[in-house]
């Protein structure tokens, strides 16, 4: 399998939000859009003959070289959550490239406690927060850029993406963690935006 220079970690929550993006998400003119299952063995781990299982999207060029790769995850629990996130960064890893990849992980949440500390949020506006985790580069700076920093009242309700930024934060793996809410259709479709600006 070929990882692209910037990959995308989505889970399929239970509000349906990873599911969303997933389904939204389109390439710029030039890159085609492909989708495959995605099995990732788990012996390793002690668990025999047991198998997670994902979708991989790849955003590839003319020549089929992938620009953007995005894992979509089922929201697993501790700790199979774990195991398959460690995997995941195994196989990222695992290939050599010249260009640093970037991890960019996408977060929505209805979580109310997020809008009381979002102080500068209006209904008529999403806003959006960015972080960067573990090691920082010109890109991560650029993805970032615009954004605001998130609450302090923040809670993560997603089992493989608080596994991961834990360990690529120990790994120093370039990561940007962004996040906004969700409670509206006009969110999801300026998130979808937001993002979707990364590789145009």
């Amino acid at each position: 399998m070929r990882v692209a220079p910037r990959v995308l970690f989505l889970v399929r929550d239970a509000a349906g939000y990873g599911a969303a993006l997933a389904d939204a998400l389109r390439p710029p003119p030039g890159l085609t859009r492909e989708s495959s299952p995605f099995e990732l063995p788990l012996g390793k781990y002690g668990l025999d003959g047991e198998k997670a299982c994902a979708e991989l999207l790849s955003f590839s060029d003319s020549s089929g070289s992938p620009q953007v790769t995005i894992f979509v995850l089922p929201d697993y629990k501790p700790p199979l959550a774990a195991c398959v996130v460690n995997g995941v960064l195994e196989l990222i890893s695992s290939e050599a490239t010249s260009t640093e990849r970037t991890l960019i992980v996408p977060y929505i949440t209805r979580s109310s406690s997020y809008h009381h500390g979002t102080e500068h949020a209006t209904k008529a506006s999403t806003v959006l927060h960015g972080a960067e985790i573990g090691a920082t580069t010109d890109y991560t700076h650029l993805l970032v850029g615009g954004t605001t920093k998130p609450p302090t009242s923040l809670q993560i309700r997603s089992e493989p993406i608080l596994c991961l930024l834990e360990m690529v934060r120990v790994l120093k793996v370039p990561t940007v963690l962004l996040v906004t809410s969700g409670g509206q259709q006009q969110g999801k479709s300026s998130t979808v935006s937001d993002l979707e600006t990364l590789w145009s």
